[in-house]
């Protein structure tokens, strides 16, 4: 084989490698499958139009317009957990990648109007195996007196926005990153005839 083309296809192979989220292993802490999970169930096909991985023993809970489902993680009575809920909202065109960042701060902000008592906001775009990914992420205060940590995912695919929210208390919030991280390098869509 050529020298040159031997080069190409390898500097194709590593670009591949570290744009797919399956490839990064932990790199980024915030949206990234673990190498062996164990504490994930198989992937599941919602609607007939995606499929995700959800954390095995949580409890799944229908959705009602906007919200497809949520899940809440399994606690001893009154203790706050972890909660993973999906949103999605139809767009009137697709977002195209050089609108990404101009969308990602008008998120930002409508999430700001929102989330009033909310601190510490920040955005940033995330390379997902589908294109860009928003993510919010911004403390506020919780239920249970402290501060609760919010990661929102915003994945666009086609005419449809989903809106992966993921929340835990701020003081363990480093127990639930790696699980919300593999949830939302898990989410896809379905490919046309399988599920």
């Amino acid at each position: 084989m050529n020298r040159t083309i031997a080069g190409f296809l390898l500097g194709l192979l590593c670009v591949i490698t570290l744009a797919h989220p399956r490839a990064q292993g932990t790199s980024d802490p915030w949206y990234a499958l673990q190498p062996k999970p164990q504490n994930v169930d198989e992937p599941k096909v919602f609607t007939g139009t995606f499929q995700i991985q959800l954390p095995k023993n949580w409890n799944l809970a229908p959705g009602h317009t906007g919200t497809i489902f949520s899940v809440v993680e399994r606690t001893k009575k009154w203790e706050t957990g972890g909660l993973i809920t999906l949103e999605h909202q139809r767009l009137l065109a697709p977002l195209e990648p050089s609108m990404i960042a101009t969308a990602g701060e008008r998120f930002l902000k409508d999430v700001q109007e929102r989330e009033a008592s909310g601190k510490q906001f920040a955005v940033a775009v995330k390379t997902g195996a589908l294109g860009p990914i928003i993510l919010i992420q911004y403390d506020r205060p919780g239920v249970s007196g402290s501060d609760d940590h919010v990661a929102q995912y915003s994945i666009p695919i086609g005419l449809v926005l989903y809106r992966l929210i993921c929340i835990a208390p701020k003081a363990s919030v480093e127990k639930y990153r790696p699980m919300f991280a593999h949830v939302a390098a898990s989410f896809q869509p379905v490919k046309a005839g399988s599920k």
